[in-house]
């Protein structure tokens, strides 16, 4: 077949789908190829919502190979290890390597970053790309099959707006409108996991220089604590992860500060301080399915949240993104010949080809996050056990605290 001019449109300008955008604008621009790329946005303007985010080596070799990095660590913190504590006593349990350790053994930093700044340096670069445009106050209305292929309408203003494209990315998110559209939003629904995280920022200034140049972990039964330095060191992201009933599916609730002390009395001083200096926080429930990458149909590709949710503890969910966008610009252009020259046939049974070789990573991915939910929260006397095994390690077999995990931070996906 001669070369075309393809179209991608892409449902949802959060993490996901602005690296998505980001990441086939290269490749095609690389290649030599016409691509034209519209993004379609239900707020009316750009506010990603959370505090801060992980962001291992496999996602940043990506957002190198993006251009990003450089401009992500002006404003990210780069821990130099993980400490790992009891949530009672305060007493040291592990200490795993980060810093120049991770960055000599990956190739690429560990760092931790406010989403806000991730999400605007996405934003910024997408904007600058000639072939990408953003649509913001567009929601889809409707997702229907015509003549072999999809049709998008979205609501603009009170007007029906239908855009057709070569393929359909649905970057929506847990609550996917995509997933609802095409019948699919009750195959594995994400529901309430049992747990909530209650975020915010300390801007104290002896607590930042106190806790700037590590992430911290406290644990404890049925709750943990996470702490690690953002905004360029000026801010601490404070995260505490607790079991209890949620009764409404809602994002960034304000949360009743009163309420989170009571399921961590009797913790040590630290977290009483830092609780007192964050000041207002916001609450989440966490809602994920069965582990599995969701499969769509036809030209239309699931990423991100809308994909797999997840547990945040791996810290993998913006990785994930990242990396599902990376793997999708190899396959649609690392070949000896890329999508612009398949038959229309070839990119339905590509894309499931995309989805088969993303699952078993991403649910290895969600199936090691509900494990360290359960490990985490571990009551007496079994949480004595796995402390005395992380002491051991911490003291005998440091490295071997990071090594675990090159399963997951040695692989690479930016060669597109």
């Amino acid at each position: 077949m001669s070369e075309q001019r393809k179209t991608v449109a892409i449902i949802g300008a959060g993490i996901a789908g602005l690296t998505a955008a980001l990441s086939l604008s290269l490749a095609a621009n690389q290649a030599e190829q016409s691509l034209d790329i519209e993004i379609f946005e239900k707020a009316e303007v750009a506010n990603e919502e959370g505090a801060g985010l992980q962001l291992s080596p496999n996602a940043t070799h990506i957002l190198q190979k993006l251009g990003l990095l450089d401009e992500l660590l002006a404003c990210a913190g780069q821990p130099q290890n993980i400490i790992m504590a009891d949530g009672r006593t305060g007493q040291q349990i592990a200490d795993i390597p980060l810093g120049d350790y991770a960055q000599t053994r990956y190739g690429a930093p560990y760092i931790v970053v406010h989403r806000g700044d991730l999400h605007r340096i996405l934003l910024a670069k997408a904007t600058q790309q000639t072939n990408i445009n953003i649509y913001f106050g567009h929601e889809l209305a409707n997702l229907v099959q015509q003549d072999a292929k999809y049709k998008c309408e979205f609501n603009y203003l009170g007007k029906a707006i239908n855009k057709q494209a070569d393929l359909y990315i649905a970057a929506d998110g847990v609550w996917s409108q995509c997933k609802s559209q095409l019948g699919l939003d009750a195959r594995n629904l994400a529901v309430y996991s049992g747990h909530m995280a209650w975020r915010g920022l300390v801007d104290d200034t002896q607590l930042v220089e106190k806790f700037q140049n590590s992430t911290h972990v406290w644990l404890g039964n049925k709750a943990h604590v996470v702490l690690y330095p953002i905004s360029g060191g000026k801010q601490l992201n404070l995260v505490a992860f607790t079991e209890g009933v949620f009764k409404q599916k809602s994002w960034a609730l304000d949360a009743d500060i009163s309420e989170l002390k009571t399921h961590l009395t009797g913790w040590n001083e630290d977290i009483e301080a830092l609780l007192d200096a964050a000041g207002q926080m916001k609450i989440w429930p966490l809602c994920a399915g069965a582990p599995e990458y969701q499969t769509a149909h036809d030209n239309i590709l699931f990423i991100g949240d809308a994909a797999h949710p997840t547990l945040p503890y791996q810290a993998q969910g913006a990785a994930m993104a990242v990396e599902d966008a990376a793997c999708l610009a190899n396959l649609l252009y690392a070949g000896a010949e890329d999508w612009h020259h398949w038959a229309d046939e070839i990119l339905p049974l590509k894309l499931r080809v995309y989805e088969a070789s993303r699952h078993d990573r991403v649910t290895k991915t969600q199936q090691t996050a509900l494990q360290n939910a359960r490990i985490f929260h571990l009551s007496a006397p079994i949480s004595w056990a796995r402390d005395l095994y992380l002491k051991f390690l911490s003291r005998f077999a440091r490295k071997s605290l990071l090594s675990r995990l090159d399963w997951l931070y040695s692989k690479r996906y930016d060669n597109f």
